[in-house]
């Protein structure tokens, strides 16, 4: 098997190249392995990399280099698809770089390619080949800026065959923000190889930790933790190794607090390894931190470990109690507390340091290469279950799914899933590649996914299309079970199948909404409850219950009625400078409870862009206001819905009425200042 590794670049320092190498030089000695990086501008890497691992390096920024690329006139062109920092002045990975990398990935022998940037994942889901596509997170998907998290949660996540992240925390986290993939989500920790070299022997009094000199590492936090453990330890010493922007502000905090005869600035030291067999404690300050491979390191090398809980490495690589302490993120005093539990304790220190080193095996090559394989296989598996399939609503509402392709005899069946995770899931036979969903007694009100389960595996169908021209022949209100049962299969944005379901034993359907000058009249139908002389339109405002009002109702033949909204009453409680919205429900009488006034019994999915009715305007009196031809409902609901900015409270302050469906179908009235 070819594996391709694609990265930024290959000479960069960090904790990600330093991964990569690793797993790189674990699988070369069952596969094939390629490093691919958009950029190259150091003649060495600052981490070894085994001489098997082939390397390639799509954009040469050496000036010595006879394979120099600075004199491209595309080295200085912004990419088109590659989303470059909205600061840069100049683009880091230039439009050269990228079209190497699109022109590599159409040529390409390789069976799994590995992108291990977001920025590469969104141009790795432009690839058309077929080979099997990862998208390995190293980092906080959900915290990456909107010109990345947008291209890559709605375009690139889903055309990938696995998403890893380094712990199953941040997998969890990476579902919650993106839940369409969450079937494609994998834990994957990072590659850490077996120490080489001496091990701690726990008899030096040195506490130790290393990193880039920057805020997020919380090197201030330990200084000043290690300060007040110092004193009452003057044989110990704290190392710092690393460099960055911080070290100013360091050195300042170690001279302020006095403690420059214990606390160290050491400098970067590449590789930092051997310096961990010299220390018997290792510190992780980080105040984030989505791994942590110098944590795992320091334990290879025989250290036990105090961490800030940090989202989420720390965590997942320490076994509490056992081979080091997680204290609260940002408790500089628990921080400190257990640097010196370890310092006092030497019977505890070598304890935990033995444990140390024996729980991070499950970081190193041959655990790592078997986690690794198994996701190949994995996503072989799942790319060979079918996925397409369309949705036909019947004459009498069921909606029958056909699945496209899907093998005679296979046990798979259909699982209808409740987005909100409120239902229990409703599985259905798949018999002969259909399935059906009853409009009866099946799926409860809310949106549902449709997945086939096969081979251990569940898998959100694709659409290929929606037939929906039987509910505009549908019987409503039915005469058997609730009154409004209806089944509307769509298309999800993210291009999956989804079925609406809408339940109301009671229900009140509006026909058509008449909006005038001076009153705003609706027409509907109650299913399964009669309107009476009593019955009223009730208006609930959606902060302010001292805005109510209720509206008569006019009862007709068949549960119809009409309700007529008085435009200038409506408008006197609005408040200047302020937006009023209103949900409008029926009152069938004193003693029964409230019904949504609805648009529902359609085909149409979202009722607030379709079914739109004109802007009526009144002034301060209550007197109708001509309208004008911006009053007209813009095309588009966040357009229609926008506030306006609010009119000064004048006599003559005019008040907008915005008649609409909600996006729960329900009818509501809003009403804003109109200039």
């Amino acid at each position: 098997m070819k594996i391709s590794f694609l990265l930024v670049d290959r000479c960069h320092i960090g904790g990600v190249v330093s991964a990569i190498h690793n797993l790189a030089k674990a699988l070369a000695d069952h596969h094939e392995v390629e490093l691919v990086s958009l950029r190259r501008n150091r003649d060495q890497a600052f981490f070894p990399l085994d001489p098997r691992v082939k390397t390639l390096a799509l954009s040469d920024m050496r000036k010595h280099s006879h394979t120099y690329d600075g004199d491209d006139p595309h080295i200085e062109t912004f990419p088109h698809i590659y989303p470059n920092e909205p600061t840069d002045k100049k683009p880091w990975i230039s439009r050269l770089a990228e079209r190497r990398l699109m022109e590599y990935l159409a040529t390409t022998d390789a069976d799994v390619v590995v992108s291990n940037n977001p920025k590469i994942t969104i141009m790795l889901a432009y690839a058309d080949r077929d080979f099997l596509k990862v998208a390995m997170e190293h980092s906080r998907p959900a915290q990456y800026g909107p010109h990345i998290r947008d291209a890559l949660f709605k375009d690139a996540y889903p055309k990938m065959d696995a998403i890893t992240a380094p712990t199953p925390d941040e997998c969890r986290t990476i579902a919650g923000v993106v839940p369409g993939v969450s079937h494609l989500l994998s834990p994957m920790p990072n590659c850490i190889p077996a120490h080489e070299g001496q091990m701690s022997t726990g008899d030096n009094k040195i506490v130790v930790t290393a990193g880039l000199l920057k805020p997020h590492k919380g090197f201030d936090d330990l200084i000043e933790a290690f300060s007040s453990v110092a004193p009452r330890h003057p044989d110990w010493s704290l190392r710092i190794y690393g460099s960055g922007p911080e070290h100013g502000k360091l050195r300042k905090k170690i001279n302020d607090s006095g403690s420059n005869n214990q606390v160290f600035l050491m400098g970067p030291a590449t590789p930092v390894t051997p310096e961990f067999a010299k220390a018997s404690v290792f510190v992780l300050p980080s105040r984030l931190e989505a791994f942590g491979n110098v944590t795992v390191e320091a334990m290879a090398a025989g250290l036990p470990v105090v961490a800030y809980d940090a989202p989420h490495g720390p965590r997942n690589i320490i076994t509490q109690g056992e081979d080091g302490y997680v204290v609260p993120l940002g408790d500089k005093k628990a921080l400190a507390e257990h640097i010196e539990k370890l310092i006092a304790d030497e019977d505890l220190r070598r304890k935990m340091a033995a444990a140390a080193v024996a729980n991070v095996v499950r970081f190193q090559e041959a655990e790592t290469v078997a986690r690794f394989e198994q996701l190949v296989e994995t996503m072989r598996a799942r790319r060979a279950i079918p996925r397409t399939a369309a949705a036909v609503v019947t004459p009498q509402g069921d909606v029958r799914v056909k699945v496209e392709e899907l093998p005679a005899g296979s046990d798979a069946v259909l699982v209808c899933k409740d987005i909100r995770k409120k239902a229990d899931e409703v599985v259905l036979p798949l018999i002969g590649g259909e399935a059906l969903v009853p409009s009866l007694g099946t799926l409860v009100e809310g949106d549902w996914e449709l997945a086939i389960r096969a081979a251990g595996f569940d898998m959100p169908l694709r659409s290929s299309g929606c037939d929906t021209l039987q509910i505009l022949s549908l019987k409503l209100p039915r005469a058997e079970g609730p009154a409004l049962s209806l089944l509307l299969p769509h298309d999800h944005t993210d291009g999956t199948l989804r079925v609406q379901s809408r339940v109301r034993a009671q229900h009140v359907e509006v026909a058509a909404v008449h909006a005038g000058a001076t009153s705003i009249v609706i027409d509907a139908a109650a299913w399964g409850v009669e309107p009476g002389t009593g019955s009223v339109i009730e208006a609930v405002h959606r902060k302010d219950a001292d805005k109510n009002f209720t509206v008569p109702v006019k009862p007709g033949a068949g549960g119809r009625f009409t309700a007529s909204l008085d435009n200038a009453a409506a408008a006197r409680l609005h408040q200047a400078g302020t937006e009023d919205i209103w949900d409008l429900w029926l009152l069938p009488d004193r003693d029964s409870a409230r019904i949504r006034v609805c648009k529902l019994a359609t085909d149409v999915l979202t009722p607030m862009t379709v079914f739109t009715y004109p802007y009526p305007v009144v002034n301060g009196s209550g007197a109708p206001v001509a309208a004008a031809a911006d009053t007209k409902a813009k095309s588009g609901w966040r357009n229609r819905l926008s506030s306006t900015v609010p009119a000064a409270v004048t006599g003559g302050v005019k008040h907008e009425l915005r008649p609409y469906f909600a996006s729960n179908g329900q009818f509501s009235l809003k009403i804003i200042d109109k200039k």
